[in-house]
């Protein structure tokens, strides 16, 4: 069993040697332990400091943001061969001696998915104003995804090898919301495990403000519900022009037939007829984003059975964790020399 800790970095020079420090050397349940450094386009000496501690490295061409790297990492971990993948960041936000709690779950075989919870309604730094956006989005994902989530935006968490190879993002922002709503389409297990995150280093690189935090939060959840739930999504946006549209003609028949000369009222009937149609307009997109989904899914799945074959993955069983036979531990041991020789050549 090969745990693989990856921390995708930007400029963590300062901070990176900290994180190392604190990570386990010995989990229960793990044979090996990986620390991997994914750079995404520092300019300080971050690739320097990890190469000094002995560390995986892979780099990216330039800054691609935090999702692409946080997807680059994975795919990375999976080649090393990962059974599991923990992720944590290189600014020492997130306690490393919380990862054996974090991987007991998987290891148990009671998650695909483990998040850190980092438990903000307790945390003397956490604003009642930042505290208020955070109930709030968590119990707009919670309701949306009809999972147990207290702490969606925290970046501590743990993956199963087969979680990790279904993960395929569109948001370039992050990867927090939206890997969690992928693991409620695909009903993979997700638990939290409650830590207590250490003192904050800096300010968050990810974002300028709260507000630009809670418009771009808001943006993937409302891309994410859409995307996973069109019909849903869009057949609630579509009933209450429909409703509207019921209403404006009962009552223009109403009118009709109650008064003798039947004359008036026609700007109900204008009303019900666009209001109806501009509903039924909204549903039928709804209906071809339902017929989207299923296509996404299909290409997902053939997507998955071809890094199955990439990384000489045995067929889809019902038992998936940690169990790949020799030929595939060969192959993922050649993809990992592979994936040091893509780190040397940055």
């Amino acid at each position: 069993m090969k745990l693989v800790i990856q921390i995708p970095c930007f400029n963590e020079a300062t901070t990176l040697p900290a994180v190392i420090a604190e990570l386990p050397k010995r989990v229960a349940g793990v044979d090996e332990i990986s620390v991997l450094v994914i750079d995404d386009g520092s300019t300080d000496r971050t690739v320097e400091v990890a190469t000094e501690l002995g560390l995986h490295v892979v780099r990216n061409r330039g800054n691609k943001g935090l999702a692409r790297t946080f997807v680059f990492g994975l795919e990375a971990a999976l080649a090393m061969g990962a059974d599991i993948i923990v992720n944590t960041d290189g600014d020492n936000q997130y306690p490393g001696e919380a990862i054996e709690r974090l991987v007991a779950p998987i290891l148990a075989g009671e998650a695909d998915l483990v998040i850190g919870d980092r438990q903000t309604a307790s945390d003397p730094n956490v604003s009642g104003r930042k505290q208020f956006f955070y109930d709030l989005g968590n119990f707009v994902v919670r309701t949306t995804t009809g999972l147990s989530v207290h702490d969606a935006p925290s970046g501590f968490r743990a993956m199963s090898r087969e979680f990790a190879m279904g993960v395929y993002l569109t948001n370039p922002f992050s990867y927090t919301l939206e890997t969690i709503y992928a693991a409620a389409e695909q009903r993979y297990a997700l638990k939290e495990v409650p830590i207590v995150a250490n003192k904050a280093t800096r300010k968050s690189r990810l974002f300028r403000g709260l507000g630009e935090y809670i418009r771009r939060s808001a943006s993937i959840i409302i891309q994410g519900y859409s995307m996973h739930n069109p019909l849903r999504a869009f057949a609630a946006i579509s009933m209450p022009f429909i409703v509207l549209g019921i209403v404006l003609g009962i009552r223009f028949l109403y009118f009709y037939f109650s008064e003798p000369d039947r004359s008036g009222h026609v700007q109900s009937l204008i009303l019900a007829a666009i209001s109806t149609v501009v509903g039924a307009q909204i549903f039928l997109f709804g209906m071809l984003g339902s017929l989207i989904r299923a296509n996404r899914l299909l290409l997902q799945d053939i997507r998955m059975r071809v890094r199955r074959l990439e990384l000489g993955e045995p067929a889809a069983g019902s038992d998936q964790q940690g169990r790949r036979g020799k030929a595939g531990a060969q192959v993922a041991g050649e993809t990992s020399a592979e994936a040091r020789d893509r780190a040397r050549l940055g």
